[in-house]
This record gives C-alpha cells, structure tokens and sequence, in this order.
C-alpha cells in the first residue's frame, strides 16, 4: 500500500497559515497609549486591569504570529522534500517532521498521533 500525498496542497496550507495574523491592525490599535483613568481608587485600578489585559491580546497575537511563521516555513519545507522524495530519502523528511510537535505544542509530544 502506497502513502499518497499532495506537496501542493502541504505548500497552500503553510501559506495559508502564514497568512493568518496579517492583518494586524486590531492589535496595532491595542497597544497605542489610552487615557488614563481618572484619579480615584477604583479607576486606577480598573485601569491597571485593563492595560494588563491588553497586553496579554498583544502578547498572545505576537505568539499566534511567531507560531504561524514557523508553522509556514516548515510546511513548505515538507512541500519541497516531498517533490524528490523517494522511498531511499524518506529519513530526510523526518528530519523536517522531527521537533514539529514539539514547537507548536510547547514542548508536549504525548499526544502525537502517528500513522
């Protein structure tokens, strides 16, 4: 039984991941500075809770990002392997896959499901 793949398909899937968290405008408005609140307890507070907020949407977004980035490179990677792969350069494809879970699951390879 043969494995059959579409490296085109694999190459229009990263791009299509990188393409994710273009438009970051959204983002771009969240860490302009805001007025700050006005000076009572309660605002002052609600003003550190916010901007504490907001900042983790940037953070987050700035994540979602590097992960999509990666996500991209190594699916055109696999894409371009898999164009002269023959059943001898296998290996060369692990070592692409190999570290994949890893850096998009944050470390955690026991959930992998492999085939």
């Amino acid at each position: 039984m043969a494995t059959e793949f579409d490296a085109e398909a694999i190459a229009t899937a990263g791009r299509n991941i990188g393409r994710l968290m273009d438009d970051q405008s959204a983002f771009e408005a969240l860490k302009r500075p805001w007025a700050p609140a006005e000076k009572f307890t309660l605002a002052g507070w609600l003003d550190r809770v916010v901007d504490d907020r907001r900042n983790a949407v940037v953070a987050h977004a700035d994540q979602l990002r590097i992960a999509f980035d990666e996500m991209e490179t190594k699916l055109n990677d696999i894409s371009e392997r898999f164009k002269t792969t023959d059943g001898r350069n296998a290996d060369e494809i692990q070592k692409v896959i190999a570290g994949l879970d890893r850096s998009t699951r944050g470390g955690d390879s026991n959930d992998v499901i492999t085939t």
